[in-house]
C-alpha cells in the first residue's frame, strides 16, 4: 500500500494552493498505471481532466485546497513551508492506514512525519504521479472560478501574468482574493 502525496498551484501567481494524496494498493497500481498516469506536468489539460475524472472514481484521495484568500492569510502566519507540510500531513492522514508507504514530492523544507520526501516522486511512484494529476485538475477548477469571478481569464504560471495583474487591479478588484500577494511580481502591482 503507497500514499503519495503531491502539490499544485505553488508558483502560479494567481491561484491558491493545491495539495493532493492518493493511497494505492498493489491490485490497482497497474490498472492506474493502464490509464496513463504520469507526471501531470507531462499532460495536456485535456489529457489531466479525463484521467482525474476516472482516478476520482476509482482511487482513495484526500485533496487540501485553500483558494487565494486562505492561502494569503495561512502563508502571513505560518510562512510555504509549514503551509505545504500541514496541508500533506492532513491529506495523507486522512487515507492513512498502518503498514502504508507514505511518499511526498520533494520541496524545499519538506517535512512531513513518517513519510519519504522523494525528488521527483511523481516520475518513480504511480500514486504520487495519480495525485499530482487529481491536484491539476482541482487547481485547473479552481482558475475556472477565479476567471469567471473576474470576468477575465487568468493567466496560470508566473511568467505571463503582468497585464492580468495590472488589469485586475485597474478594475478595482482586491488582488487577495485572486493571486498571491506574497509574490514580488504581484506585490509590485499592489504598490504601484
Amino acid at each position: 500500500m503507497i500514499i503519495g502525496s503531491d502539490e499544485t498551484l505553488k508558483g502560479d501567481s494567481f491561484g491558491g494552493l493545491i495539495v493532493c494524496a492518493v493511497k494505492l494498493g498493489d491490485e490497482m497500481e497497474s490498472q492506474v498505471s493502464a490509464m496513463g498516469v504520469r507526471d501531470s506536468k507531462k499532460l495536456s489539460p485535456i489529457q489531466i481532466e479525463l484521467i482525474a475524472e476516472r482516478l476520482m472514481e476509482l482511487v482513495p484521495y484526500s485533496v487540501q485546497e485553500l483558494n487565494p484568500t486562505q492561502y494569503n492569510q495561512e502563508i502571513s502566519k505560518h510562512g510555504m513551508t509549514q503551509v505545504l507540510n500541514n496541508l500533506h500531513a492532513a491529506a495523507i492522514s486522512e487515507l492513512y492506514e498502518d503498514g502504508a508507504r507514505v511518499i511526498v514530492d520533494k520541496y524545499p523544507g519538506c517535512k512531513v512525519d513518517g513519510a519519504e520526501m522523494l525528488t521527483k516522486a511523481e516520475d518513480q511512484f504511480t500514486a504520487v504521479a495519480a495525485a499530482s494529476i487529481i491536484a491539476r485538475s482541482v487547481g485547473m477548477e479552481q482558475f475556472k472560478t477565479l476567471s469567471e469571478r473576474a470576468g477575465m481569464r487568468l493567466p496560470m504560471g508566473s511568467t505571463h501574468v503582468q497585464d492580468a495583474l495590472v488589469r485586475m487591479k485597474e478594475s478595482g478588484k482586491d488582488l487577495s482574493e485572486f493571486a498571491k500577494i506574497s509574490f514580488k511580481n504581484v506585490r509590485a502591482v499592489i504598490e504601484s
